[in-house]
């Protein structure tokens, strides 16, 4: 099945939990006349599996092609999912969306509050974590989301949703489990994580000092669209295009430095990006990176400046939050030879 279609995560995410294997491969399949791109996804047949794929092409309308020999080479291979989406007592909307668009793809989560992540253990009880905008304190949407009330006004079934992401408390556990393995997924300002975990991605938009952010006056983007270089050969962006256009509202953007175990997903390589809207400062916005794939220990962090799923709207990239979520639990396997 075609990895470009957002349709098939609805697949994957339902044969998985129906016990098929699901795997994506790492280089490109020739099969006759037809050539499959890096990240198709390939299941192997066995007796279950005809009636569970017809299903899904029925229902969602999917392509899913037969092959007479299984591919060779390369290949991840997919396992069920542990998702918690970070939420904060009443509710952030953020939060709310992505919850909203997870389950519409079939994937499974659970909702997770900062005195649950502060508890610890999380590797035992979650593979993947998102921190959509705002969870994360340092500015953007969401932020209202962020207050404490006092728990005597709280109902007594809702109290252990208090609390807030805390740099004493809550950033251990966070390093812990993604350095055990786990992958953190962090949007828009919740991509601050960066710093508290120590990761090389500094701000690009920043004054000559490299520390004062630039201010509205230098640089303001309001909503617009603005097109990115992406590179489909990294799980992360398998599936999508060489060139995307993205949704941008003033988000963070990233200086990488070479070797420094971060890794340029899709970043600004043009002049002048913008497709649609505008931007004061449209300069300050060459080779910054609006998509990084960081390694820590085991595991990884993933920065996502840009709204890559804002309100359940910008269907064109909603692919790197789902690849975001299957990638740091995936196994890398050698499919076996072909008979």
């Amino acid at each position: 099945m075609s990895h470009r279609v957002n349709d098939a995560f609805i697949a994957m995410n339902r044969l998985l939990a129906q016990g098929e294997e699901v795997y994506w491969l790492e280089t490109p399949l020739q099969s006759g006349a037809v050539s499959y791109p890096a990240g198709t996804v390939y299941v192997p047949a066995k007796k279950t599996t005809a009636a569970a794929v017809s299903a899904l092409v029925s229902e969602r309308g999917l392509d899913a092609i037969g092959v007479a020999r299984a591919p060779v080479g390369g290949a991840w291979r997919l396992k069920p999912l542990r998702i918690g989406v970070v939420d904060v007592y009443g509710g952030s909307m953020p939060s709310g969306w992505s919850q909203w668009l997870l389950t519409q793809f079939g994937f499974p989560f659970q909702v997770a509050y900062p005195a649950a992540l502060d508890a610890g253990n999380l590797a035992d009880r979650f593979d993947a974590l998102v921190f959509d905008d705002g969870i994360v304190r340092g500015g953007g949407r969401g932020d209202s989301g962020q207050g404490r009330p006092d728990a005597a006004t709280v109902p007594a079934e809702c109290r252990d949703r208090l609390g807030a992401v805390t740099d004493a408390t809550t950033i251990p556990q966070l390093r812990r489990f993604v350095e055990a393995g786990g992958t953190i997924v962090a949007i828009g300002s919740s991509t601050s994580l960066a710093a508290k975990l120590g990761v090389p991605a500094t701000s690009a938009l920043v004054g000559p000092d490299t520390t004062t952010p630039l201010s509205s006056e230098k640089f303001y983007a309001p909503g617009s669209i603005l097109q990115v270089k992406v590179d489909p050969s990294q799980p992360l962006a398998y599936g999508l295009p060489e060139t995307l256009d993205m949704f941008y509202d003033n988000s963070p953007l990233f200086r990488l430095q070479p070797d420094s175990g971060v890794r340029p997903v899709a970043w600004f390589d043009v002049e002048n990006p913008v497709r649609s809207g505008w931007v004061w400062g449209v300069t300050y916005l060459r080779q910054a990176v609006a998509v990084a794939d960081a390694s820590v220990g085991k595991g990884r962090l993933l920065l996502f400046g840009a709204p890559v799923a804002f309100r359940a709207q910008p269907h064109g990239t909603f692919k790197f939050l789902f690849n975001g979520l299957y990638v740091g639990s995936a196994t890398h396997v050698s499919l076996p030879a072909r008979r």
